[in-house]
């Protein structure tokens, strides 16, 4: 099945959501290291998060900062889970997620415009 390219964006924004859903309360990555299912829970989404990247970048190049390695990241999640620690996650929830936020705001944003002309 053949998505449209805004599907993609909108994954990616409600998986950014969820994420600042479930960190919201906490002030640092003990309590992601202290809770399975927080990590877990972390991990899927940053997994959604590359896959929907990766495959809207298929369809149209989309110009999202560090693309590589937030498509890398769910290579790593995904083959290499044995190797994702949460002060890794922590930082990239801390010093990454809100410019993904914005840039991911603006794209779906400018695709809604394109699409209503």
């Amino acid at each position: 099945m053949k998505h449209s390219v805004l599907k993609y964006p909108e994954d990616i924004r409600l998986s950014i959501n969820d994420i600042e859903s479930y960190t919201n309360t906490i002030s640092s990555y003990q309590s992601i290291e202290d809770n399975q299912l927080l990590f877990d829970g972390l991990c899927r989404r940053f997994a959604i998060i590359g896959e929907a990247l990766y495959q809207a970048d298929k369809l149209k190049t989309l110009p999202v900062t560090g693309k590589v390695k937030i498509i890398g990241l769910r290579h790593i999640i995904v083959h290499d889970y044995d190797t994702v620690r949460a002060p890794d996650l922590w930082n990239i929830i801390q010093t990454k997620l809100p410019l993904l936020k914005k840039e991911t705001e603006l794209l779906l944003k400018e695709l809604d415009t394109a699409n209503e002309q």
